[in-house]
């Protein structure tokens, strides 16, 4: 028997765990995506402050163990009436070779890409934390930085300016990177640069009026008092103009030399999705589904054998976030329809704690119940190892703080 042709677009949370879960026996399943690993989102901070080895944020996309092809190419077009996906590779030289692959079923999950809501010189200045690729750059960033300070002919206040690190965005993602570095610099650093204790100053600017504004607003409150004790500078309704290579400009203080700037504000769609001729939600232009996620087009109608899911992606009337969670839910909910052949059952998003780490063993958890302290820390960090996909990396993860406890990060050995 013919087996049916499954092309998988994007290889995040969503495109990795569905391609990853869906029978390979049953279908004939291609991956396409410009990414040859799959990010742990939540173990980027913790890598890029030396926390973890850059490998365990990642897994590879291959598989020994799974009968799939893999394309490393990015997806320009969509025609969702003759099931093709016009593509380019994602190698420079040959971004002109254009293909086409065809397919019976599409799941489009490409993800989104860095909001910079246009500032001028965000792109050309400012580090992100997507990939293992951004945490590689913080890290290398962080470090030269330090180096550069350290330097004999540099003066206390152009010290004190390179080591202003600014971190823009107080969701989840900003403030755990803000909470790691300040952990790499009140625990580690303060030894192994003693001539620079004192100089070093973090950040956290942000447009809304406070952070982790997803929160409750007691742990919201929590949060930024936390992180004030701790001399962390949170600067809310902060509205920056622009971005230079040592400094960035907001309306209500002007000039800020810093020597590291990271980006953390939010999503905004990638242009395959712009071009989709399908509804989309007005705010962050999402594609939207129907409850068993299939596309809808502009009228309304479902597109039977079209798919989305990831932070591309929504529920009509479901209002759902942009989380590793919902992505998670909806991959292992299509895999499961689709190896079962229960095309009929509906998805049902099932909404569970929130958790962000603060800093010195300190975190918020939000959800069907809340707490913060220690107890919220100590469920971060198994929550880490939940969203670890294999035994191996759980296992190396585990070695690592024990290895780190008693020898120190590999960025900072005792």
């Amino acid at each position: 028997m013919t087996r049916e042709s499954i092309v998988v677009v994007g290889t995040g949370w969503a495109g990795f765990t569905l391609a990853q879960k869906l029978d390979d026996k049953k279908f004939n399943i291609t991956i396409i995506s410009p990414e040859t690993t799959s990010p742990y989102t939540p173990l980027l901070a913790s890598a890029a402050c030396g926390l973890y080895d850059f490998s365990l944020a990642e897994e590879s996309i291959r598989r020994k163990s799974k009968r799939f092809k893999y394309i490393k190419a990015y997806v320009d077009n969509i025609d969702l009436d003759k099931k093709i996906c016009f593509c380019h590779p994602e190698f420079e030289a040959l971004a002109d070779q254009k293909f086409e692959i065809a397919y019976d079923y599409v799941f489009i999950a490409p993800g989104c890409t860095n909001q910079t809501f246009g500032t001028p010189g965000v792109a050309e200045h400012a580090l992100f934390v997507r990939n293992v690729r951004d945490a590689m750059a913080v890290r290398k960033r962080l470090g030269d930085i330090l180096e550069m300070a350290s330097l004999p002919m540099k003066t206390v206040q152009e010290q004190r300016d390179l080591l202003h690190i600014v971190v823009v965005g107080g969701g989840p993602t900003g403030v755990e990177i803000t909470a790691e570095m300040y952990d790499l610099v009140h625990d580690d650093f303060s030894k192994l640069y003693p001539d620079l204790n004192g100089k070093i100053t973090i950040a956290i600017h942000d447009v809304a009026e406070n952070i982790l504004t997803a929160f409750e607003a007691s742990l919201s409150e929590y949060a930024l008092e936390s992180f004030t004790k701790r001399d962390v500078a949170i600067k809310t309704g902060s509205h920056i103009t622009k971005v230079e290579a040592d400094c960035l400009y907001t309306k209500e203080d002007g000039r800020i030399p810093c020597g590291m700037l990271i980006w953390a504000t939010g999503n905004k769609q990638i242009p395959l999705v712009d071009g989709l001729p399908v509804l989309k939600s007005e705010k962050l232009p999402r594609i939207l589904t129907d409850t068993r996620l299939h596309v809808l087009r502009p009228d309304g109608s479902p597109i039977d054998s079209a798919y989305a899911l990831g932070d591309a992606a929504d529920v009509k009337d479901g209002e759902l976030p942009t989380t590793a969670e919902v992505a998670c839910q909806k991959a292992e909910y299509l895999a499961n329809v689709f190896n079962t052949g229960s095309l009929d059952k509906v998805f049902t998003y099932s909404q569970r704690n929130v958790i962000a780490y603060i800093g010195q063993k300190d975190g918020v958890v939000s959800g069907g119940t809340q707490w913060e302290g220690p107890r919220a820390w100590l469920a971060w960090r198994s929550k880490n190892l939940l969203w670890t996909r294999n035994w191996k990396k759980k296992i190396l993860i585990s070695l690592s703080w024990v290895l780190n406890y008693f020898w120190g990060k590999d960025v900072a050995r005792n």
